[in-house]
């Protein structure tokens, strides 16, 4: 049991030191090592039990305050334990284009592939063998590194469902579902951003900018035309938040 950890582990390191061409690869063969731990099968489960895919996959992946996309880590270790393992096996299932990922989230980097390693893999990494006691030491300099850009992160502007201002206990019942559709639609629109653009996605999208843009008028038709428009758009990343959504507005 304890040798199946460790493979996993080791596959983990293989992902590391990589070069990007192979990442998938290597991410593939990572997954397999982990289907063969169950202690660490077991872990990750109890991490998805408590974890709200549409509502973490969108705090983590948003819009900056320059109109491009950043990866902000969940600050709970059990999230950053389903986080990563949903992105990744996205990844290897091909939901998420993995070239287009690493230059959306992290082409601002200066080093894109190797801040995805730091950011991501290496705290999945790290978090998963102390908890089977596995510790790593890390190196200063990548330490630093990680510090520096969580810090940086923290300075940043970015726009997701937390920017809406919160609604007044005075507001009528109409407008607090206006409010927190205005919410829903713009963590929507940040998990949108990085699943593939066919058209569905990008009628679902241009729905979801209404809404944000209509909030303030609360008028009912609106509301109900823009209801009417996305149950026709089918998307399994955020059907739930779009569903939601729809009973706001119906």
């Amino acid at each position: 049991m304890e040798e199946n950890i460790k493979n996993f582990i080791d596959s983990c390191d293989e992902l590391i030191a990589c070069k990007y061409l192979v990442a998938e690869y290597k991410i593939q063969q990572m997954l397999k090592q982990l289907a063969n731990a169950s202690d660490v099968c077991d872990l990750v489960g109890d991490c998805l039990e408590q974890f709200n895919r549409d509502r973490e996959f969108a705090k983590a992946y948003v819009q900056d305050g320059h109109g491009g996309f950043v990866y902000v880590s969940p600050q709970e270790e059990y999230k950053i334990i389903a986080l990563v393992f949903c992105t990744l096996v996205d990844i290897d299932g091909k939901k998420i284009d993995f070239t287009d990922f690493i230059k959306r989230f992290f082409g601002q980097q200066e080093n894109p592939f190797g801040a995805f390693i730091q950011q991501m893999i290496v705290p999945f990494r790290n978090l998963i063998a102390e908890a089977f006691g596995f510790g790593y030491q890390e190196e200063q300099e990548e330490t630093e590194e990680v510090e520096e850009q969580a810090e940086t992160q923290k300075e940043e502007k970015f726009y997701t469902y937390a920017d809406v201002p919160e609604e007044d206990d005075e507001e009528d019942e109409n407008e607090s579902n206006y409010v927190k559709a205005q919410k829903l639609a713009v963590q929507i629109l940040s998990q949108l951003e990085f699943v593939k653009q066919d058209d569905v996605v990008k009628q679902a999208m241009q729905l979801c900018r209404a809404v944000v843009k209509t909030t303030d008028l609360a008028d009912e038709d609106v509301a109900e035309s823009l209801a009417f428009g996305l149950k026709n758009c089918k998307i399994k990343p955020a059907k739930y938040l779009i569903k939601e959504l729809i009973d706001l507005l119906d």
